[in-house]
């Protein structure tokens, strides 16, 4: 399976292969990992601050203050895959997720019909998900949560959900959750915080990879019955 993978906000690509290392190892051969950069300069994440130096270069794909970057960010995306793809799933962070989830709802707002019978991602990956956007909300210059007591279950290809029981944000990456179909999504909730499960969280990763692995084999399961 190829993924296309997004890092969170204030860190790089090549911090994000680090992040997920543990993971992918786990989830073994036969998977490719495209990592997309940010464009937009940013500040250290909290997170990582002790884990890189003044001289590091890290990015945000958005600024939620600014609309326009926010409606590029999807825009790019978007030309991205239709020149770099096609990708079978996505797996992403944070902001990244964020930017995932949105995008995922805007595919499937332009052409329920195809979406639906070929998605852009048969599967998705979301590593504490820092909440959704509307998009079309987006584009009137607008910011509006999308969450599941308004929205409900808007996201049907097969979902994992994974975030830390002590991420201040969780409620965020819980909503997300809860705007993806029932049927066909997996949560686990870790121990941690605000990150990506390493080689020093051992249960978390196995936990992790179960679920990834199960979402994968519905995605499967899925295509075959197209």
């Amino acid at each position: 399976m190829r993924f296309l993978c997004l890092h969170g906000s204030g860190t790089n690509s090549k911090i994000f292969e680090t992040q997920t290392a543990a993971i992918r190892y786990s989830l073994g051969d036969g998977h490719t990992y495209e990592f997309v950069e940010g464009t937009m300069p940013a500040a250290a994440a909290p997170e990582i601050k002790e884990l890189v130096s003044p001289t590091d270069e890290l990015f945000s794909y958005i600024n939620l203050e600014n609309m326009e970057s926010c409606v590029s960010a999807l825009a790019n995306l978007d030309s991205y895959i239709a020149t770099e793809g096609p990708f079978d799933a996505v797996l992403a962070f944070s902001q990244g997720a964020m930017i995932a989830a949105s995008y995922i709802t805007w595919k499937l707002r332009q052409n329920p019909a195809l979406e639906r019978k070929s998605p852009t991602f048969k599967c998705a990956v979301f590593f504490s998900a820092w909440s959704a956007y509307d998009p079309d909300a987006l584009w009137k210059g607008k910011l509006r949560v999308l969450t599941p007591s308004v929205d409900g279950e808007i996201i049907h290809i097969p979902t994992a959900h994974i975030w830390g029981r002590n991420d201040k944000v969780s409620i965020k990456a819980s909503d997300v959750s809860g705007l993806c179909a029932a049927g066909t999504r997996q949560v686990h909730v870790h121990e941690g915080g605000h990150e990506v499960p390493g080689a020093r969280m051992s249960h978390a990763v196995k936990s992790s990879v179960r679920i990834i692995r199960r979402v994968i084999s519905s995605a499967g399961e899925i295509n075959r019955d197209a």
